[in-house]
């Protein structure tokens, strides 16, 4: 530190004063670096959102033309953003760096709270009419189980018996039921594999769960899990807003790639959502494959899901959310 003065001959050894007075001009330099940073990064949110007219994919595109550009180089930034390139060149090399992750969510955070207009994440292929409320599985004692416990989340359930797992997927898959219920895990076996290649085949997500106990042996849970289809990159919502102090999960497929597990979940922490659990799954389309998949649970209750999806889809988009949810 250049600026700590110890070369004054009248001290010996370390004079508490002084270097409590060096701390106090490290925390204030610190701080002006800090409101520098912010002004810059909201400046820069400014003009994103200037260029993008409101329209969130276009917002998304200079966001990715923003993080791939060479350092110094404002060439190539999308042809949609014609005021981002003027903003401050010091801010867009922050953000394009690794060490710049937190610089990025604060961005993306910003760019959340001043879009008010912005569609909520979420979504569902629109359903016929006599096809709300129906839920498919195979009967079975534990089965039966779980239906009665998992209905009770929605409204107006209607069972719809199914003669094997496949047949309820492709129920939903066809339009025909809404939800259909698959077993997921357990506490002898893990994550039951064949199940979440189902999940990831017809495109389903985790909407709700219960855990049963299962009658082979004394305290061994089955995890049975509601599932409802999806449009390929919609971030699933919750069936409702949890209620103060109710849990609610985020659970994704991380292929252990791009980002790394390590820069993910510094993301998901700076978002206040915090890691669960982490399971190792053997790769669903390479079963022979040596490589693995990791599947992720997060406590996302508290956290700030907005941010934490714009961080998802802009730079882990090769990670896939399987379900946003809560226990029943």
């Amino acid at each position: 530190m250049p600026f700590l003065n110890t070369n004054i001959p009248e001290l010996s050894g370390f004079d508490t004063g002084l270097c409590l007075s060096n701390l106090d001009i490290l925390m204030v330099r610190q701080n002006r670096v800090s409101e520098s940073m912010l002004a810059v990064l909201a400046e820069l949110c400014d003009a994103i959102l200037r260029d993008a007219e409101g329209d969130p994919d276009t917002v998304d595109s200079i966001l990715l033309s923003l993080q791939s550009l060479p350092e110094g180089e404002t060439d190539g930034i999308s042809p949609s953003a014609s005021s981002v390139a003027p903003v401050n060149r010091e801010s867009v090399t922050r953000i394009s760096s690794l060490s710049g992750l937190y610089a990025r969510l604060l961005l993306y955070a910003m760019i959340e709270k001043r879009m008010p207009s912005a569609p909520a994440p979420g979504g569902v292929s629109p359903l016929l009419h006599s096809a709300r409320g129906r839920i498919a599985y195979m009967p079975a004692a534990f089965a039966d189980k779980a239906y009665l416990a998992l209905s009770a989340a929605i409204e107006s359930p209607r069972a719809v018996a199914t003669p094997s797992f496949v047949d309820a997927c492709e129920e939903v898959r066809g339009g025909l039921c809404e939800f259909c219920i698959l077993p997921l895990e357990s506490s002898h076996s893990g994550k039951l594999t064949a199940f979440t290649r189902l999940l990831l085949r017809y495109n389903l997500r985790i909407k709700a769960v219960c855990d049963l106990e299962n009658g082979a042996a004394e305290g061994q849970i089955t995890r049975f899990a509601l599932l409802r289809a999806t449009h390929e990159g919609y971030f699933p919502a919750p069936l409702r807003p949890p209620k103060s102090g109710e849990p609610l999960y985020l659970e994704l497929i991380h292929t252990g790639e791009s980002p790394s597990l390590t820069v993910l979940l510094a993301a998901a922490e700076f978002c206040g959502i915090r890691l669960c659990r982490v399971d190792t799954l053997p790769r669903l389309d390479e079963p022979d494959s040596d490589s693995s998949l990791l599947s992720c649970v997060l406590d996302a209750a508290d956290g700030d899901l907005p941010t934490f999806r714009r961080f998802l889809s802009l730079e882990a988009s090769e990670d896939t959310v399987i379900g946003l949810y809560g226990s029943v």
